[in-house]
């Protein structure tokens, strides 16, 4: 039997804006997910500048995180305590997707 080609599948953007590449070499395939982050932070840095000056409110916005970080958290931890803590976490660290000013003091 001839061994087959490396090939890939390009199967486009979901709503979401994720890009999905599946490639096929020889007996293997790879999964390649990848989204544009850029719309995110700009509506990010959008929100922060209208929300400077504001003080803290119920159920305030603190932040945006795109989808395929938070479905690595929610698959990740148990609990809703542990998901709003990593949650959390990982927007001090990802400054630009926070979305009100004073979540950064």
């Amino acid at each position: 039997m001839e061994p087959i080609e490396s090939f890939t599948v390009n199967e486009g953007y979901d709503k979401h804006g994720v890009h999905k590449q599946v490639t096929f070499e020889g007996d293997q395939v790879v999964t390649k997910l990848t989204y544009d982050a850029e719309p995110i932070l700009e509506a990010a840095k959008a929100e922060r500048a209208f929300t400077a000056g504001m003080g803290w409110g119920e159920g305030r916005k603190v932040g945006t995180i795109p989808l395929a970080v938070l479905n690595h958290i929610n698959q990740t931890y148990q609990g809703r305590e542990e998901r709003e803590k990593q949650i959390l976490s990982w927007l001090r660290q990802n400054q630009a997707f926070v979305t009100f000013e004073k979540f950064l003091k």
